[in-house]
């Protein structure tokens, strides 16, 4: 158990947005001998001779998830054609890689006079007062163990005092011995090694869980964590494969504060010394991997809540999420034609949350879009962080504390909390009321659990609105006050 004095004396403020997939690291580098590719089958199951045909390529299927008929495949470039071309394959394109979030930590004392009774932190969380109504909604329900939300993110830390009791058996790890194509070798691909080695899903798990110093959402919820990123980066296969385990364990609701682009079209990269354009494909398998999985766990029993990403853009603008990408990696030397998806959010069947700041405003990062979004909570704000940096007073900015009112505290890896903000932070809170209502309601099929969402879990919003919050901003209170 990791000791209290020694993570108490700092708190770290996280400029933390989700992971994004990386178009130059999905694609490789031109001129490369091998590469790793996503393959759908026709059905959902390998068909009978695939791997020896691979091998005869040159090749190797380094990862399996046949629930849906999809695996991850190394070899060699110029086997890519042939790779397509084999029987029983649907589609294939080069994998998707998903990178951790990029961060900004800045350290920042702890308030004097704190110690480590229950709910010391409560007076720094804004955002969760703002959604349990100055936690009114505690005395309607806290949740409990009969209901789990897993959370497929970076792991959690095992012994956090304030996560550790509602950290329910079964955590499990899905990075494989390597890491990420073989690049960290301190990943042993241990299923029990689901501690987390970033912070992310830690604090993810604090917004849901969290009981001690700081509180939750639902602070008597049960939740169990699937990891899926090491220190670098996730495939496709490794969250797919989290998501049907968590499913197959019968957990009530899904919490996936991940996302990235898929662009259903074609890829190219233009070598910058010759000129060459190489023709890439497009990303259809992960992207239809990412559908079959939704099917796959809706049909099951698990409600999936997404987060919507933190590029400020319309996804239902397919144009401007082209442009975005286009612009994004000029400097790799790729570009798109095609449509832009942000995946998972835009995926059918799942619950995709934007993120606000205070008073309920649209974040300044948010994505947003009429039937992209469905519902919104509090994820933090960074309008006056970064008018502190253009303007020159970011030193005033932390030494009195002034993000305090715009970003969300929550767990760290290392036993103490850090401050952060994106559509992460607000994705778990909707996790953990979908949760409430199922403790207090009983199991129910996805479909009803969204509509008890999008119905009594909310301060409704109408109109234009809409494209920005979907249903409305997310309300504990309101959810079990009925």
């Amino acid at each position: 158990m990791k000791k209290f004095s020694a993570v108490i004396f700092s708190i770290i403020l996280l400029l933390s947005f989700l992971p994004a997939a990386s178009a130059a690291e999905a694609k490789g580098a031109a001129g490369t001998n091998t590469d790793y590719y996503s393959v759908l089958f026709k059905q959902n199951s390998m068909p009978a001779g695939f791997e020896k045909q691979v091998k005869n390529l040159g090749g190797e299927v380094v990862y399996q998830v046949p629930e849906i008929g999809f695996v991850q495949v190394k070899a060699p470039t110029n086997a890519f054609s042939k790779l397509r071309g084999l029987s029983g394959v649907s589609t294939a394109n080069p994998s998707i890689s998903w990178k951790l979030p990029k961060s900004k930590k800045i350290a920042a004392a702890v308030p004097s006079g704190m110690d480590k009774s229950k709910a010391a932190l409560w007076g720094l969380q804004w955002d969760i007062q703002r959604i349990t109504n100055n936690g009114e909604s505690y005395k309607l329900g806290t949740g409990s163990h009969n209901v789990v939300v897993g959370i497929v993110d970076t792991g959690i830390d095992r012994d956090h005092r304030d996560l550790v009791k509602n950290l329910m058996p079964g955590s499990k790890n899905f990075v494989p011995a390597g890491g990420f194509q073989g690049t960290e070798s301190s990943e042993k691909g241990g299923p029990n090694a689901f501690d987390d080695k970033h912070g992310h899903g830690s604090h993810v798990a604090g917004s849901i869980a969290g009981n001690g110093a700081m509180l939750g959402v639902a602070p008597d919820t049960g939740i169990r964590a699937y990891r899926v990123f090491g220190t670098s980066s996730a495939e496709t296969a490794w969250i797919v494969k989290a998501m049907i385990a968590a499913a197959n364990d019968g957990v009530d609701v899904i919490s996936m504060s991940l996302g990235g682009f898929d662009v259903i079209g074609q890829a190219f990269y233009v070598d910058p010394e010759t000129g060459e354009k190489i023709k890439l494909g497009n990303d259809v398998a992960d992207f239809l991997a990412y559908k079959r999985a939704v099917e796959y766990v809706t049909k099951k029993g698990s409600l999936v809540v997404v987060a919507a990403g933190n590029e400020s853009l319309n996804g239902t603008n397919k144009k401007e999420v082209m442009n975005y990408l286009n612009q994004e990696y000029a400097g790799d030397g790729l570009y798109f034609v095609g449509a832009g998806f942000e995946v998972p959010g835009s995926t059918a069947g799942v619950v995709t949350v934007s993120a606000t700041g205070p008073k309920d405003v649209l974040a300044n990062y948010s994505n947003y879009g009429p039937g992209f979004i469905d519902i919104a909570a509090v994820g933090g704000d960074a309008r006056m962080y970064y008018q502190a940096q253009e303007e020159g007073w970011f030193n005033e900015y932390i030494a009195n504390r002034m993000f305090e009112k715009e970003f969300n505290l929550s767990a760290s890896e290392d036993g103490g909390w850090y401050w952060s903000i994106g559509t992460s932070m607000a994705t778990p809170k909707v996790s953990a009321v979908a949760a409430l209502l199922v403790d207090k309601y009983g199991k129910m099929s996805p479909a009803k659990l969204q509509d008890l969402l999008y119905k009594t879990a909310i301060d409704p919003v109408k109109g234009t609105d809409k494209a920005y919050f979907g249903a409305g901003h997310l309300n504990a209170f309101n959810a079990l006050n009925r």
